[in-house]
């Protein structure tokens, strides 16, 4: 190759490079909080056919299902859009975090709906109360969400309504468990009990994601 012909590989390949990295430096920035607001909707939709379910609409539980292969596609663009991103609006710690535990809920969600099916459990009263408080308490981390893009201020707020709703779970579910040992077949009250106590861990992941999500924007301020 000639000493022209080197050159002008050179400069060819130096052009390259720095195309490359003007790309890379100046490239549209992923939209995270749009993603987790994507996944926190999609989250919403199944703790909503979770509630129905729980009230009697059996017909929900493929809904509840499907929403939670859902939610997951949701979670894997997140955490894609994460390993891209140069800088976001919140820590990449806090919006991992704050999606592996909103993952979390679906999933307990999910898995109450298979578990009564597997034991032939049909939800009650006590789990219709428990199952609309669990799905109230995600539409306020949703709002949540919302607020990290145009309003951190009301953060708080939305994480304290989530957590309101979450702990009145746990005080449908010592009534409830109150008014089964009223319950003369043990089958019953050991299938409900058990099922009851999916509902509350449900409820306690709600508040892990309320606690992650008020941290996110103390840290950030």
């Amino acid at each position: 190759m000639s000493a022209d012909d080197q050159s002008s590989s050179s400069q060819s390949r130096n052009r390259k490079s720095r195309g490359a990295l003007h790309k890379y430096m100046f490239r549209t920035a992923p939209d995270v909080i749009g993603l987790l607001i994507a996944q926190g909707e999609v989250s919403c939709n199944a703790t909503n056919s979770f509630a129905e379910w729980s009230q009697g609409h059996i017909e929900e539980a493929q809904l509840v299902k499907s929403l939670e292969h859902q939610a997951d596609d949701a979670r894997r663009a997140l955490l894609l859009a994460l390993s891209e991103a140069l800088s976001t609006p919140i820590s990449q710690e806090d919006l991992y975090t704050l999606s592996e535990r909103c993952d979390r809920v679906v999933n307990e969600a999910k898995n109450i709906v298979s578990e009564a099916e597997s034991l032939g459990w049909l939800p009650d009263a006590a789990a219709a109360e428990m199952g609309i408080l669990v799905d109230q308490g995600m539409a306020r981390l949703l709002d949540g969400f919302r607020a990290l893009k145009a309003h951190p201020e009301l953060v708080g707020r939305s994480a304290e309504e989530a957590i309101r709703k979450a702990r009145a779970v746990e005080h449908a579910y010592r009534r409830a468990v109150a008014l089964l040992l009223a319950d003369p077949n043990f089958r019953v009250v050991y299938t409900s009990h058990e099922m009851y106590r999916s509902y509350a861990r449900c409820a306690d992941l709600v508040v892990a994601v309320a606690d992650r999500l008020w941290y996110s924007v103390l840290a950030e301020g």
